[in-house]
């Protein structure tokens, strides 16, 4: 079902918010105490309502960001579920990419690693 697609959250149409009504990947900040890895966990279930089975860290670009990749099973996808953040959470092709509008960041993350992330996807 979600095979080659990436799923993305579109955040809140909120002018106090950065990039508002933008679609971004799943995830957030690290808290006090916390490492990226418990982080991205705690995030995943906040937003989509699963930890990911597959979940694995691929890259660090910058000291603030960490990058995971996580291939869902049927069963996770069926229980995908949005949480209190964000309008929608939607699965797109990387080609769609280009088509919609996109946060600051992961514009930032597909420029730069936009190959490697092509072929994650296949």
């Amino acid at each position: 079902m979600a095979d080659r697609r990436v799923l993305l959250l579109l955040r809140d149409d909120n002018p106090e918010i950065r990039d508002p009504n933008c679609w971004q990947l799943p995830g957030g900040g690290v808290e006090e105490n916390e490492t990226p890895d418990e982080a991205i966990k705690r995030e995943l279930q906040e937003e989509i309502g699963i930890i990911p089975s597959s979940l694995r860290f691929l890259i660090s670009p910058s000291a603030e960001t960490h990058a995971y990749l996580a291939r869902l099973t049927d069963e996770e996808v069926k229980n995908i579920k949005k949480g209190n953040e964000g309008k929608d959470l939607r699965f797109f092709s990387f080609d769609e990419l280009s088509q919609i509008p996109l946060t600051r960041k992961l514009k930032d993350i597909i420029q730069s690693q936009g190959k490697v992330l092509k072929s994650l996807l296949g």
